[in-house]
């Protein structure tokens, strides 16, 4: 099931280039739609990843949205979004924290995050 689908525009990257690891430090906002929760990421937003030479990649994505929960009731999530892979990152595993009553299931789920590309643009899509 769909629970968020998220919008990332890229504001900034950053990058250092070690011996042995690039670390990569990727700025963003966008906007979240869905069933259950719609509004805008703040800012502040950054995408942390670590890419070995051997082609190990580690990425740990942090974020705050602001908006509205499927009871048209203001509300803040914070979501934490990790992934390690030999390979192009195409699955995470986020986690979220929230004010709002209503949603507070979801710190309790088991979420996967699937990233996509449609029209060269990032979505990430939060499912259970």
């Amino acid at each position: 099931m769909e629970i968020l689908k998220i919008h990332i525009n890229i504001t900034e990257t950053n990058e250092v280039i070690s011996e042995n690891t690039t670390v990569r430090m990727i700025l963003f906002d966008g906007n979240c739609t869905g069933d259950f929760f719609n509004g805008t990421i703040l800012n502040g937003g950054v995408d942390t990843q670590l890419i070995s030479k051997k082609n190990h990649t580690t990425l740990s994505a942090r974020y705050m949205l602001k908006g509205y929960d499927n009871k048209n009731k203001p509300c803040h999530l914070f979501i934490e979004n990790n992934a390690e892979s030999e390979t192009d990152i195409t699955y995470t595993k986020p986690k979220i924290y929230t004010d709002s009553e209503n949603l507070k299931w979801l710190e309790q789920e088991e979420l996967t995050g699937i990233l996509e590309h449609p029209d060269g643009k990032l979505v990430i899509r939060i499912t259970t």
